[in-house]
C-alpha cells in the first residue's frame, strides 16, 4: 500500500482564485514555492494547490499573496494540452488540511479597548487593585495546563 501525503509550507505566490463549476462545486487554487538544492544550485519550483467544497468557499478569502501557510494533502501531476497542441504537466497538491496565519485585526483591537478601559478607571482604584493579590485562585489546580506550541489539527502521525 502506497501513502501519498505531502506537506508544504511557504509564502503564497498569488491570491487564491475561487471558481464555481457548473454543478455548483467550489474550487480554490493558489501557488506555493518548493525549494530544492542549496547555494548556487538552489532551485524554486511552484506547486499549484487546490482546495475543494466548503473549505475552498470559506478559506479562499484568507489565502492572500505573501501569507505564510502550511498545506497537507495528496500530490498529483496534472496533465493538460496547451493551445498549441503540446502536452504539459503541473505538480499539484490537493489540499486536505491548511494552516493559515492568525487574523491580524483581532489582537490590536482588543488591546486598544483594554487600554481605553484602563484610562477611564480612577487612579485610586488602579492602585488598590495592584496592592491586593487576586482572590479568584483555585487551590485544586497547582499549575497551568501544558499545551503544544502548534495547532492540534496540524499534528500528523503515520
Amino acid at each position: 500500500m502506497a501513502i501519498n501525503v505531502i506537506t508544504v509550507s511557504g509564502n503564497v505566490g498569488k491570491d487564491a482564485v475561487l471558481r464555481v463549476t457548473p454543478n455548483g462545486k467550489h474550487i480554490a487554487s493558489f501557488s506555493l514555492p518548493a525549494k530544492s538544492g542549496f547555494g548556487d544550485n538552489e532551485k524554486t519550483s511552484w506547486l499549484n494547490c487546490k482546495m475543494f467544497g466548503a473549505m475552498a468557499e470559506k478559506l479562499s478569502g484568507s489565502v492572500l499573496k505573501g501569507a505564510k501557510v502550511t498545506v497537507c494533502g495528496e500530490f498529483v501531476i496534472e496533465e493538460w494540452t496547451r493551445q498549441d497542441g503540446s502536452q504539459a504537466q503541473t505538480p499539484t497538491v490537493l489540499v486536505r488540511d491548511i494552516d493559515l496565519p492568525p487574523r491580524g485585526g483581532t489582537q490590536p483591537q482588543q488591546q486598544a479597548t483594554q487600554q481605553q478601559a484602563n484610562r477611564s478607571q480612577p487612579q485610586q482604584q488602579r492602585q488598590a487593585q495592584m496592592s491586593e493579590p487576586p482572590m479568584d485562585f483555585d487551590d485544586d489546580i497547582p499549575f497551568a495546563p501544558v499545551t503544544l506550541p502548534f495547532p492540534r489539527h496540524s499534528i500528523h502521525a503515520l
